[in-house]
Parts: structure tokens; sequence; C-alpha cells
């Protein structure tokens, strides 16, 4: 059966993905959840996906009218919205009330993260927020779904952070040797466009990852497929980078800094790893592993 589907997020990197992947999919109607007073200039932004098929709805998640008019006739949601308390949070509870008012039976929170609800509440700001959100969306009654990946592939590319492929350097705490759970951001979309129609998926957690590598594991792949040499320089201990958190969180004029030590807390000691991985559930779809990301998104070796 057809099931219509209404994205909250099409514009950014993970939704418009995720929107690709419900328009290939014979069972599936798109709506796409567009403010009001940007909606002339998101037409354009989303013009591929228009004329694939998708309806723009206009609404907003501080508007709960707006969203009582975009959820009529809505089977599931599907959140891919980024922001702060009052997108995570009260947006995206808003948007979840209104899909229970009017007959929606799923919604998939954006949480797509490593195990946010294994993390130590007070540690990590995006994981609260998403938790807090996830506990109340929950006790709307509406089937909640929560896309688990890990971290994206894509962090180990050029200006991301990790590898600064300038300088040819790899940066990390601790030694570099504990497994990550990795997914690229298309695996991501395309997975969590198949669970949002899977009918059978029970709510909770939806976990799956397309590698399981350290960083030093990735580093060799790096080099391999770029053929540049890149100098491991560790930034310190878990007690160095809690240290480095403390000072993180009282300095104001950088809120993103304490967020993203943080994320390395959780890749170093492995807290919030994922279990019970679903790779299998959709066996047509085959995730991509670490190297083949690579081979496909980094430069190669000169020959």
């Amino acid at each position: 059966m057809t099931q219509t589907v209404l994205l909250a997020g099409a514009t950014g990197m993970l939704g418009g993905r995720i929107a690709r992947h419900l328009l290939d999919r014979p069972d599936a109607r798109l709506r796409l959840l567009v403010r009001g007073g940007a909606a002339a200039g998101r037409r354009a932004a989303l013009g591929r996906l228009l004329d694939r098929g998708a309806e723009v709805v206009e609404g907003d998640l501080a508007d709960r009218a707006s969203l009582d008019r975009a959820t009529r006739g809505i089977d599931v949601i599907v959140s891919a919205v980024q922001g702060g308390p009052d997108v995570i949070v009260d947006g995206q509870v808003v948007l979840a009330e209104a899909g229970k008012r009017n007959g929606a039976r799923r919604i998939l929170p954006s949480d797509f993260a490593l195990d946010l609800f294994e993390a130590t509440p007070g540690e990590h700001a995006m994981f609260d927020m998403r938790r807090t959100a996830d506990e109340r969306i929950a006790a709307t009654g509406l089937e909640h779904v929560h896309v688990l990946q890990g971290a994206f592939m894509e962090m180990f590319g050029p200006g991301m952070g990790t590898f600064d492929h300038d300088a040819g350097v790899v940066s990390f705490w601790g030694d570099g040797t504990r497994p990550i759970e990795t997914t690229s951001v298309e695996d991501t979309a395309r997975m969590a466009a198949r669970v949002a129609l899977d009918r059978g998926a029970a709510s909770g957690k939806f976990a799956f990852a397309g590698d399981r590598v350290s960083i030093l594991d990735a580093t060799r792949v790096v080099e391999a497929r770029t053929g540049r040499r890149f100098e491991r320089r560790s930034l310190g201990s878990e007690a160095d980078l809690r240290a480095a958190m403390a000072e993180a969180a009282s300095d104001r004029s950088n809120p993103f800094k304490a967020v993203m030590l943080a994320y390395q807390l959780y890749m170093l000691n492995g807290q919030t790893a994922l279990s019970d991985l679903q790779n299998h559930r959709y066996p047509d779809v085959e995730l991509e592993g670490f190297a083949r990301f690579a081979a496909r998104a980094l430069p190669r070796a000169p020959a």
C-alpha cells in the first residue's frame, strides 16, 4: 500500500538525500514541509524533488495550526531538522503531536547519531536535547523509530577536522585504536527511507553501520587512496579530553566546541557504541564500507 510521508528538513545535506530515496520508492508519496515565509526561495532549491512528484506544504515548527494542515493525510513523518532546543525539542514535539491528532502512524525523529540513549546526561548537549525530544515524542503514542548509524564517513574527508589534508595530519584523542561505527550520508538516507515505510519495524532504536573502523585503520585506508603520508597526532588521554570539555563549556563564545569535543569523547570511550545492528534487514541494500567510501570520495593517488 502506498504511504504518504511528510519530510521536514529536505533542504539539508541528509534530508535532501532521504527525499530522493523516498521518491525512488513506488510505495511512497512525498510531502515536503517548508516554512511559509521562505516558500518561494525553497521551491527553487527543491526543484528536482518537485519535478519528480514531491509536494510542498507550507508550515512552521512554531505554528501548531500550520502543522495540523501539513499532517492531514500523512502516514509517516520523517524529521531531518537541525537546530537548538526550539527546533529539536519544541518543534519536533509539536510536529509529532500534530501528526498524532491527524492520524499519522509513525515518526522518525532527527537523531542520526551514535547511541545517544547511552550517553551520560549533561555531557553532550545535542544528545541531551534529542533524548528529551524522543521521550516526549514517545509519550504521544506515535510509533517512533530512532535511526542510529554512528558517525558519518564524511567526517574523514577534507575540511572535516579529523584529517587535515592540507597539512597531512590526522588528529585524535587517545591512541586511535578503538573501532567506531560509521556510515556514509547516502547510506544513512537510503536506510532511513526504507525503515520509514517498513510497517514491520518496531518502535525504538534502529541501528546499522557501514563499517567499524578505528582512526588508525581509517588513516591507512586514506593514505593508500591518496598516496599521502599522514602524521598521527594524539591530542591526549580521556582525562585530557574531559579537561578540554570543561574549559570549552565555560567559553560562551563558541558553544559548538563543547559539542564537538563530546562527540570525540564518545568515539574515544565507546560508551555510545551501536549494538543490535540491522544491516541485513533489507537484503537488496548493500551498505558501503569505509574503503569503498574512500575510493569514491577521496582523490586517487597520482600515478
